[in-house]
């Protein structure tokens, strides 16, 4: 028997007769009669004095709140066993992490390595680099040295390597907020380069040209603002090395000042291509452009221009010479390739056509073929054709398994990497040839537990309205349908993103206590195309929580679970949706742990990015009365109960988040404690220093998530 199983064998968490009290004491917050007006209808809001971070209440309020959690936290036993398997999950698994499972441009191929690093478990991730094989690995970027104050968290956002000149320029953010800071180092001698700029965002985008860089940023945040306030004024810039920001020269401004709607910009080859707003009569229009590089001006030319409104998806995948290949789900909801030639502008034709299975990505393979990834059922499929479009093999990937990093930017290369990934083992290595799309094994991992004892089924259920819903179940194989299993469901539900199997030691280590992890791929996520995403948005956003409510009914009627052991999760658009659907079925969950959620949906638009145009298309405007009485419907916050008992809660936010900001969290907090049954828990944990990216230390992760587990071990028994 692997050690790691032995251990957890010895496992024990308090019961819930730790808790001997019958109901829970809370520390009242303060009210205001505040009221807000929409159409015909008030709206009470008498925390809304929550939203202003400088109101002295506020920090009171935090600080008797984290007494309270603090004093919960003294009643779980064993936390100490479990810190220690969690820290066994992922320290005693070595696998490598692969930066091109996201990065498309990732270094992989670099003259020069890099890696992150912590000094010590109270501090960030440094930045660390050696050239590539030779000798031992030398800190680069400090994360130490750029701290403000002593309670700042750095985070280092991304790096960009200019290999011809030996530079690299990075970006950070403090305490784990969304604005950055580029800094510029040589890696000759490993020394910071006295050249900063300010301002940009996340998704702002480096581009090197020769020893300068093509960059955008925003007009710089009003004092005391920086949390709560949209970033505006989005303009593309030029930095020539040496030269201070304010020399820097502004070669594209956003036609949308307001921040609502912005530009992207990506390079290939020597070319920089966009996606951005096009006015013509008085109209405005998507359009892909293309500029040559210019450190004086660019000179765009539209290459494809296309409605706005019809919610389509257009993405730049890949370009061979003039010849632009296209992913997008316009005039075919499952998604297709189009090829856009630059000399013919708004004259693309159909490379590959719409399947019956639903695009995933569209990937370079080296000089001449491209692959594309396809979701067919449960599986990934992946489909190699070449430059006029022709298939010229295919590989049928198994049932609750994900390909990653399946593409290949070196025009010379003979061979590639992928990997595969599952919820219950690491991701696997295989090796690629390009010249018969043959493939092997390449690298093996060693986990320190069987995984063939674990296993993902594939099963669908109805939702409320009758629409089927996908949903992967992981569990032990000898697990029992006896309705006793502690189960988490887990769920996202938005945006069009799918949930895909993913190795989490502590989700495995869940499933090896003998607990059940159950995620649905409910309306409004992407499992089933682009329909499947706004089935679920806006209007139909109650969709989404019907089908995450119907796959914990599903649990129960066939036996893996019941409510006293069934527990739900999600973060973000997740936090959302787990939350709204304990709201509204608050006798189908004994535990919710919801993170960094928006619950307040009625001022969701007047914070940061609320009312950019992905979130009105995704949650609606609540000037439009539709759309009001819609956000009012589901809105957690909006539609707790005064004396129901609902399950017990567990809310967690950053206090830096700026994403979706902790407000939302003390509101719909402080509406529970005053509200909901005191017989259920409300309680609440704030990471210091953390965005809603992250910005953690080893020890502050290693607290969020042994007391997220804890929590759930101990009121799913």
């Amino acid at each position: 028997m692997p050690k790691i199983t032995q251990f957890l064998l010895l496992f024990i968490i308090a019961t819930p007769t730790a808790f001997a009290q019958k109901s829970f004491e809370y520390v009242s917050a303060p009210k205001d009669n505040t009221e807000d007006i929409y159409f015909d209808t008030t709206i009470s809001d008498p925390y809304q004095w929550m939203e202003n971070p400088q109101d002295p209440r506020l920090q009171v309020w935090l600080e008797e709140q984290e007494k309270f959690t603090n004093k919960i936290k003294s009643k779980y036993l064993k936390t100490f066993d479990l810190k220690a398997q969690i820290s066994a999950m992922y320290y005693g698994i070595k696998n490598k992490e692969v930066d091109r499972f996201t990065e498309k441009d990732s270094e992989f191929n670099s003259k020069y390595e890099f890696e992150y690093k912590v000094q010590s478990s109270n501090s960030n991730p440094n930045l660390l680099f050696r050239l590539r094989d030779q000798g031992n690995f030398m800190t680069l970027v400090d994360t130490k040295s750029f701290m403000k104050s002593k309670d700042d968290n750095i985070l280092i956002r991304d790096y960009f390597v200019n290999e011809d000149y030996d530079m690299l320029a990075v970006t950070l953010s403090h305490r784990g907020g969304d604005w950055m800071e580029l800094y510029f180092y040589n890696l000759k001698n490993g020394r910071q380069i006295h050249n900063s700029l300010k301002n940009l965002r996340i998704g702002s985008h480096v581009i090197w040209d020769e020893m300068n860089v093509y960059y955008d940023a925003f007009a710089a945040p009003k004092a005391g603002r920086e949390l709560l306030d949209r970033a505006e004024g989005q303009k593309l810039y030029y930095h020539k090395f040496g030269d201070t920001q304010d020399k820097d020269v502004a070669l594209l401004t956003s036609l949308d000042s307001s921040g609502v709607n912005n530009f992207t910009y990506k390079e290939i080859g020597d070319q920089l291509f966009f996606y951005k707003l096009f006015e013509h009569k008085g109209k405005k229009y998507n359009a892909l452009a293309v500029s040559e590089k210019d450190s004086t001006a660019l000179n765009l030319k539209n290459f494809l221009v296309y409605p706005r409104g019809e919610d389509i998806a257009m993405t730049v995948e890949e370009a061979f010479g003039d010849k632009i290949l296209l992913q997008t789900d316009w005039g075919a909801p499952n998604g297709r390739v189009l090829l856009s030639d630059l000399n013919k502008p708004n004259q693309p034709i159909e490379l590959v056509p719409e399947y019956d299975v639903r695009l995933l990505a569209v990937n370079r393979l080296g000089k001449d073929k491209f692959v594309c990834i396809y979701k067919n059922g449960n599986s990934d499929l992946a489909l190699f054709f070449n430059l006029e479009g022709e298939l010229l093999n295919k590989i049928d990937f198994p049932e609750g398994k994900k390909v990653k990093g399946l593409f290949e930017y070196d025009e010379n290369a003979q061979t590639t990497k992928f990997y595969v990934s599952a919820f219950y083992h690491p991701d696997l290595e295989y090796e690629l040839s390009l010249k018969d799309l043959s493939f092997k094994p390449s690298v093996a991992v060693s986990v320190p537990y069987d995984p063939e004892s674990l296993e993902t089924r594939i099963v669908k259920y109805k939702s409320k309205d009758g629409t089927e819903i996908p949903m992967y179940i992981t569990c032990l194989k000898k697990t029992k349908l006896d309705g006793k299993n502690p189960t988490l469901l887990y769920g996202y539900g938005g945006y069009g993103s799918t949930v895909v199997p993913n190795f989490d030691r502590s989700k495995v280590l869940w499933v090896l206590h003998g607990g059940v992890l159950a995620i649905p791929n409910v309306r409004g996520g992407g499992a089933g195309g682009s329909e499947w995403g706004k089935a679920g948005r806006r209007l139909k956003k109650q969709n989404a929580i019907d089908d995450f409510i119907a796959a914990g009914e599903y649990l129960v009627t066939q036996n893996y679970t019941s409510p006293e052991h069934l527990g739900s999760n999600g973060g973000s658009h997740g936090g959302l949706l787990v939350s709204a659907a304990a709201i509204q079925r608050p006798d189908l969950f004994n535990a919710v742990v919801a993170e960094a959620g928006p619950y307040d949906m009625l001022r969701f638009g007047k914070f940061t990015v609320g009312s950019m145009t992905t979130n009105v298309e995704e949650f609606g405007d609540v000037s439009e009365l539709d759309d009001f009485n819609n956000l009012k419907s589901y809105s957690p916050m909006h539609n707790i109960k005064a004396g129901l008992e609902y399950p017990n809660f567990l809310v967690m936010t950053g206090e830096n988040d700026d994403r979706v900001p902790p407000l939302h969290t003390y509101k719909f907090l402080a509406t529970l404690q005053e509200q909901a049954n005191p017989e259920s828990l409300s309680i609440m944990y704030v990471t210091p220093g953390k965005g809603h990216g992250g910005a953690l230390t080893v020890n502050d992760w290693f607290d969020e998530i042994l007391y997220k587990y804890a929590f759930l071990y101990h009121f799913l028994n």
